[in-house]
């Protein structure tokens, strides 16, 4: 027998399938094979998910709402993907999805999984700083890959989710998305996401990588208008509305599996023009704090690895693996 949850999502199929108007109970049984009360209790639990379904006395039920959830009978309608998702997990509260995911990995969850969840309590960014996971405005997800890479190339996976939402943002939304290396995707410059990769690894190869993306996606301005160093923005301020977070988190899986899988079939180098398209910074003068050292210079472009290239002052190319990019053109935009 189905579990009830998968009898359930059948359920909301069948209503999909007769929008606007009723469908009877006797159908529903009937093509289900169950009774007239099990169906019940089944539209019983769709409502308990925030779905809208209306009921008639002789007529049946007819679904007239869908909820702005992150709840698997939404994600999983209509997702075009083959193997990303296949394995997904949603909570409602969480400390991070990235905590979840590598317990998750520990366990043996299959290449592709993916975390969600309506909040985070212990939100993250890099060097561990605080994400803000305001409940049922953003998306916050994790995706774990099990792909046996050299830890190197490996670590560029963070570059392929931060192009991905980019276009994401320009493609479905017409958004002037930008990147600002290496891990924050931005909307005229201002900051509308954050990507944190933890992986585990051998010496030389990984074993799993997490991605950890967080979204602003229908905060309010107010909402972003803490004590952040960094000018933040959501797509909702952007758009002047609210978009339904199914259809962003949606369009974004399904251009990661895409830009994943022509990594690894093209290698990096074929990522790295459009990345170079997609960049905030190059050609700008900014400052990379890398540890405690603080280098100023114009940036240039990245090395076939993925590290940044600046022009120092003293007229000297240096690479730069890891760092934060403090200063643009003269202005603060630390994260």
């Amino acid at each position: 027998m189905d579990a009830p949850e998968a009898v359930s999502r059948q359920v909301l199929r069948v209503l999909r399938m007769n929008p606007d108007v009723y469908v009877s109970g006797a159908m529903l049984a009937n093509r289900l094979g169950l009774s007239r009360t099990g169906i019940w209790k089944h539209i019983r639990n769709l409502k308990s998910l925030g779905y809208g379904i209306v009921s008639h006395p002789r007529e049946g039920y007819k679904l007239v709402e869908v909820p702005d959830t992150l709840i698997p009978e939404e994600v999983a309608h209509d997702l075009r993907t083959s193997w990303l998702a296949g394995n997904y997990h949603y909570l409602a509260t969480v400390g991070s999805t990235n905590d979840v995911a590598l317990q998750l990995a520990l366990e043996g969850a299959p290449h592709g999984t993916v975390v969600s969840a309506e909040e985070q309590t212990r939100g993250r960014g890099r060097l561990r700083r605080d994400w803000l996971s305001s409940p049922r405005r953003g998306i916050y997800m994790t995706i774990l890959l099990r792909t046996p890479l050299p830890v190197r190339e490996a670590s560029q996976s963070v570059y392929i989710a931060a192009l991905a939402l980019a276009k994401t943002l320009r493609s479905t939304f017409r958004l002037p998305s930008s990147i600002k290396w290496p891990n924050d995707v931005l909307v005229r410059h201002k900051k509308v996401a954050g990507i944190l990769t933890e992986m585990q690894s051998d010496q030389e190869q990984t074993r799993f990588l997490v991605i950890g993306i967080g979204i602003n996606v229908n905060h309010t301005q107010e909402e972003l208008a803490g004590p952040f160093r960094y000018p933040a923005t959501s797509v909702a301020v952007e758009l002047g509305r609210p978009i339904r977070r199914q259809e962003l988190m949606k369009s974004f899986l399904e251009r990661f599996e895409m830009e994943y899988d022509r990594f690894l079939d093209d290698g990096f180098g074929a990522i790295l023009p459009e990345l170079e398209e997609f960049s905030d910074i190059l050609g700008k003068n900014v400052s990379v704090l890398c540890g405690k050292e603080e280098i100023e210079g114009r940036a240039l472009g990245f090395t076939p690895e993925g590290a940044l290239v600046l022009l120092t002052r003293e007229g000297r190319k240096q690479s730069i693996w890891a760092g934060d990019v403090t200063r643009v053109e003269g202005s603060l935009q630390d994260d």
